[in-house]
């Protein structure tokens, strides 16, 4: 009588040690694609050039892509706050990626039969900005899943906050925080008020 369940037990065994071994290769092949990547990138951003007279005032915007670059200190706490409700609720406390939140984009996405549903954490969408990758694919998805555990092993927590501020496309082409902060409302990211932080956010 303890023959089936024995066989039943070698069974799992086998699929748990194909599972396992499977999940290594997969480990070991993004693990290589995502070394290929230069990380120098994510702090790289390129800006305009501007034109400045001897006071100080901007006098034209130059050429080149519309971001001006701010620092950590510049950023209201709310708006930090209003981009985790928002974008990525866990994002000082998970490793680069939110496991809830991609198990529950995982499901959706089997349940609709497409991929919808992204689950991606602030230092994933970095990623995808930095590096441009735009194709809705499973390859692609776990390529930016192995480049974000890299990311999170080089900058820290407010290292990413900054470069996704500075990075992200706020519309009106505008490249960043501090200009879509001066386009829509004139002033500084460091000026706004709640009512503004939570509009800009809802343009990301």
């Amino acid at each position: 009588s303890g023959r089936p369940h024995s066989g039943l037990g070698w069974v799992l065994l086998l699929a748990a040690l194909v599972a396992v071994s499977l999940a290594l290769v997969v480990v070991l092949v993004y693990g290589g694609l995502a070394l290929r990547f230069d990380l120098d990138q994510i702090a790289a951003m390129p800006v305009r050039t501007a034109i400045f007279d001897r006071t100080g005032v901007e006098l034209d915007a130059g050429y080149g892509v519309k971001r001006r670059i701010i620092t950590r200190d510049q950023i209201p706490p709310f708006l930090v706050d209003a981009l985790q409700a928002r974008e990525d609720l866990r994002f000082f406390s998970h490793a680069g990626v939110d496991a809830r939140g991609l198990a529950r984009a995982s499901l959706r996405n089997l349940r609709d039969r497409s991929l919808t549903q992204g689950g991606s954490t602030l230092t994933m969408q970095l990623a995808r900005n930095t590096f441009d990758m735009r194709a809705k694919s499973f390859h692609r998805k776990l390529l930016e899943i192995a480049l974000t555990l890299r990311i999170e092993r080089r900058y820290t927590k407010d290292e990413i906050l900054v470069h996704y501020l500075n990075r992200i496309y706020f519309g009106a082409g505008c490249y960043g925080i501090e200009e879509a902060a001066q386009t829509y409302f004139g002033k500084a990211t460091a000026d706004l008020h709640p009512g503004e932080c939570a509009l800009l956010v809802g343009i990301v």
